[in-house]
């Protein structure tokens, strides 16, 4: 099972290094707005916003596969799955450095230990080996829980606490975290240099 934001388009930078995803309607803004193009995975072609809808979009009431499309009042217009943006938008973190948004993502949203989707506002960082006891801030003793189960774990192993992980923390590859809790598209794996497991 995926997180919430299940249906994501691959965001490259101006040279086309994948650097995160974006929902489907977020991706269409970009174009909508010049910020971005959308990459053809097949050619490599570019789109704009009105290239798109000429090459892409259908009447409102043709028959397509309901899925690939997002409905409008007058258009059904086809979902993008890779977008490059504009502008050059920086290079992908190559080298993953520890952060609480990166154990969010590595993690998929959901607490280490019950299992629940947790909010990004809600969200609490969990010590495997409690600080006291020599833990420390990294990838490796670091888990996103949700606020009962870090309280009922306190100051404690997750052993002495009954709690147990859902899997063991881990120092994951930029990719991994890119595409982290996200169903990988067969049409985004040109565009990616690692081999990566993705929940799905």
């Amino acid at each position: 099972m995926t997180r919430v934001e299940l249906e994501r388009v691959l965001t490259l930078n101006r040279v086309w290094q994948p650097i995160t995803t974006v929902v489907v309607k977020q991706a269409l803004t970009l174009v909508f707005r010049g910020r971005a193009r959308v990459v053809c995975p097949e050619t490599y072609q570019l789109f704009d916003w009105a290239q798109w809808l000429s090459e892409k979009a259908v009447r409102a009431d043709a028959h397509v596969i309901e899925h690939d499309y997002i409905r409008t009042a007058h258009l059904q217009v086809r979902k993008p799955e890779v977008i490059t943006l504009a502008r050059f938008a920086g290079y992908p973190n190559t080298g993953v450095p520890y952060s609480r948004r990166g154990v969010f993502e590595r993690d998929n949203g959901q607490c280490q230990y019950c299992g629940i989707f947790v909010h990004k506002r809600a969200m609490t960082i969990d010590h495997v080996q409690p600080l006291s006891r020599g833990g420390g801030t990294s990838w490796l003793n670091c888990v996103l829980a949700c606020g009962r189960c870090n309280n009922q774990k306190a100051d404690r192993t997750p052993h002495e606490a009954g709690l147990a992980l859902r899997r063991q923390p881990f120092q994951p590859t930029r990719d991994e975290l890119i595409l982290g809790g996200v169903a990988l598209q067969e049409s985004w794996k040109a565009f990616l240099k690692e081999t990566v497991k993705v929940t799905t």
